[in-house]
């Protein structure tokens, strides 16, 4: 019951029913409402088993995190803001709760894994029928200006289908709802099923493989092409690159990269956006980047407040690492960095030390991929506080806890070494910062 009710969750979080056909229920907070109802069964479940995926300092981290939202809207003189904060944040806490709870071994991770990626390819599907057929274009479908000028955006006719519009004044980018409404945030989560979907390989069974991975792999990375992401690009190739290096090797995973980055400029992955920082949107990223650095250095320890990035400035971070350290500052930027490099830390603990051919170790190694992915794609997002990333983190530390009991219990194992993450974490927000600086400092130099 408590798993099926989480599954269910997983599914509202990510298909937006409500928000596709009843929109006029989204006011009552159903999925808020369902995420307090799952949260309740996951704890009963939890004290009657005491198990639990997570560890104490992955709930610190997190505890940590919120405490650092809170506090960096008191600090700029708004106390009743740190409620407000941490009720939005909730959105993307109670999911992670709930994952590490409940999702305690290989079967529930593997059929949770499953559910992501059934969602993810029922979106994409969604997504390319309106595309194709015009059906929900309206809801589905962005156009942006795209080789020609169209001033008239915002009046798109409902019955045009952005397939057969050949003018060239407007990109169609598909999308789907809630939280993942933008094309780039839909391409994000598309990057990160890819690995999963990978699980499902067996040998020698090629139609088994046809239609369990190539086929939902071909709708997927259609999908992410119709999104015309730029930052869906190199979350791409990350995952291509660093999926085949174990078996290709550095140089010949190199190589076939670079046939992809050739393939995707030949196809117009990105419907004509370039990634010259001379280029008008990606110029107005790196001015973005700019001001977060001036927002950490005016306000170095609690940020600009939470939520507060946008009205300091007219354009969003379009970096989740500068929009950290920009409103929530060093503290909450430390605890952010903090869970990634904990979580990336026990991944490869994971595939090091469970068994060679055993599935909690291909898990790891395809949950790596994911975040690795998500990460890249992050770089030119601002989703810091985004549901999905901390699903993503909770599945991670469940394979984590599912590796670990491949080796704990063995009497000739060594123990877990204690992983050092905050020497790791602080060189690691020491470092991004240096390289933000520098590319602010390059673009102003060179560039304008």
């Amino acid at each position: 019951m408590t798993f099926a009710t989480y599954l269910l969750l997983i599914a509202v979080t990510f298909l937006h029913p409500i928000e596709a056909f009843a929109p006029e229920l989204q006011e009552y907070r159903l999925a808020m409402v369902l995420s307090l109802v799952v949260l309740a069964f996951a704890v009963v479940e939890t004290l009657r088993t005491g198990e639990m995926a997570a560890r104490g300092r992955h709930l610190v981290l997190l505890g940590s995190f919120m405490g650092a939202i809170a506090l960096s809207q008191v600090m700029t003189g708004w106390s009743g803001g740190a409620i407000s904060a941490l009720i939005t944040f909730s959105a993307s806490a109670l999911p992670f709760i709930v994952t590490v709870l409940i999702v305690t071994n290989m079967r529930r991770l593997r059929i949770t894994c499953g559910v992501f990626v059934l969602c993810m390819v029922i979106l994409s599907v969604a997504g390319i029928g309106a595309y194709h057929t015009g059906f929900m274009q309206q809801s589905l479908v962005v156009a942006d200006h795209g080789v020609g000028k169209d001033d008239n955006l915002d009046n798109v006719p409902a019955d045009v289908i952005p397939a057969d519009d050949d003018s060239g004044a407007r990109l169609w980018r598909i999308h789907s709802m809630g939280f993942l409404s933008d094309p780039n945030d839909f391409s994000q989560a598309l990057i990160m099923a890819l690995p999963m979907l990978m699980a499902a390989w067996l040998r020698r069974r090629p139609f088994r493989n046809l239609v369990r991975i190539w086929v939902p792999c071909a709708l997927l990375i259609y999908a992410c092409y119709l999104t015309h992401s730029r930052g869906a690009i190199l979350g791409l190739g990350v995952v291509v690159l660093f999926g085949l290096m174990r078996k290709l090797g550095r140089v010949r995973a190199g190589l076939l990269l670079g046939m992809f980055a050739l393939v995707a400029v030949v196809v117009g992955f990105t419907g004509g956006r370039g990634f010259s920082s001379g280029e008008e949107s990606a110029g107005g990223r790196i001015a973005a980047w700019s001001e977060g650095l001036e927002m950490l250095r005016s306000n170095p320890l609690f940020g600009v407040g939470f939520g507060n990035f946008t009205e300091n400035f007219y354009y969003t971070a379009h970096n989740s690492f500068v929009l950290c350290f920009a409103e929530l500052g060093l503290v909450g930027y430390f605890f952010w960095i903090g869970m990634l490099v904990l979580v990336l830390k026990q991944l490869v603990e994971a595939a090091r030390r469970a068994p060679e051919d055993s599935e909690e170790r291909r898990w790891a190694i395809l949950l790596r991929l994911s975040l690795l992915g998500f990460l890249t794609c992050a770089l030119f997002l601002s989703r810091t506080y985004q549901p999905t990333l901390y699903v993503l983190l909770a599945l991670c530390i469940s394979s984590w806890h599912c590796a670990e009991k491949t080796w704990i219990d063995i009497p000739e194992q060594e123990p877990s070494p204690a992983v050092n993450w905050p020497a790791a974490t602080i060189r690691m927000v020491i470092f991004s910062i240096i390289v933000v600086y520098f590319i602010v400092r390059f673009q102003n130099a060179f560039v304008r």
